[in-house]
């Protein structure tokens, strides 16, 4: 499976020696309110009365104010400079096909907002992948909630058309911060490459492909040498894994977690020397295994 998905994203890569599948206990933790506060997040659309670019030279200053119809999320990360601060107003903000970012931003909340009155939503296609953001630089998302309508039920990532939410590939850098990412079908964020990374901090994540039992439905995957540091966020209600290390030399960390419900793992590891590291991570719900490891991949419990 893991050459099938390195194949559909476009790599040409070596066949992984099988392994046995093996289960290993875990120790419950304590649940994580201000993470599982993001639960309670909703998607009632309003449009956004202004946003701002705060610029990292005090010296610059760009103001947009909406009149009639407000900028697109797309308009103003395409005119924010590099090291730029977009700054988001309350409101829903409709992103059209992919939002590709290739330049050191940071996307937040205004001041007094949270990710309940801050929303980015998008629909992918169901015969072909959709990718919600495309992130190649250094990208920080603060305070707001991500929500991937659409996509395909039943094809797999490894098809080439299952969709990925928040799509971060190499030389890419994303910190997701205080933020809630929900899909119909897709993966939540998909980390690939060994230059790319990402730390996903005090988050929920999910539902993702829950309710139509999505073939793509992961929570995080951190693949192909990519690597990824998940803490203290709830994963919870995924149509595949929670957390993934997927493919050979993928290295996670998740620490102060709580994964589960999903429907195929909590945690797992799968690839030679693919590494997933726990530390007071509660799994919980998992219909097929708590923790996997598979193909050579190996799952470390730090506690």
């Amino acid at each position: 499976s893991a050459m099938l998905l390195a194949q559909a994203l476009g790599f040409q890569l070596g066949s992984l020696a099988p392994s046995a599948l093996r289960a290993q206990p875990i120790s419950p933790s304590a649940t994580h309110p201000s993470a599982r506060k993001l639960r309670q997040a909703t998607l009632s659309p309003k449009l956004p009365a202004s946003s701002s670019l705060r610029i990292a030279d005090p010296r610059q200053s760009l103001q947009m104010v909406a009149t009639s119809a407000p900028p697109s999320l797309q308009q103003m990360v395409a005119d924010a400079p590099e090291g730029s601060t977009i700054t988001l107003s309350e409101g829903t903000y409709v992103i059209d096909g992919t939002l590709t970012v290739d330049k050191d931003i940071t996307i937040e909340s205004a001041e007094g907002l949270t990710y309940q009155d801050v929303k980015i939503v998008g629909r992918a296609p169901t015969e072909a992948r959709g990718l919600m953001f495309q992130i190649t630089s250094s990208v920080t998302i603060r305070g707001v909630s991500i929500h991937h309508a659409g996509g395909s039920v039943t094809k797999s990532l490894s098809s080439g058309v299952g969709s990925i939410c928040l799509f971060v590939q190499e030389p890419g850098y994303l910190e997701l911060d205080e933020c809630r990412v929900t899909t119909e079908t897709s993966t939540a964020v998909l980390v690939n490459g060994v230059d790319a990374r990402t730390l996903i901090n005090t988050c929920t994540i999910g539902p993702c492909g829950w309710d139509v039992e999505s073939s793509s439905g992961y929570g995080v995957c951190i693949f192909r040498g990519a690597r990824g540091e998940v803490l203290n966020t709830d994963v919870w209600r995924t149509g595949q894994s929670g957390i993934i290390a997927f493919f050979e030399n993928s290295a996670c960390l998740a620490i102060d977690c709580d994964v589960g419900p999903c429907q195929l793992g909590g945690i797992a590891a799968e690839g030679q020397r693919a590494t997933m590291r726990a530390k007071r991570v509660n799994i919980h719900d998992i219909e097929w295994k708590n923790v996997a490891e598979y193909d050579g991949g190996e799952v470390i419990f730090l506690d």
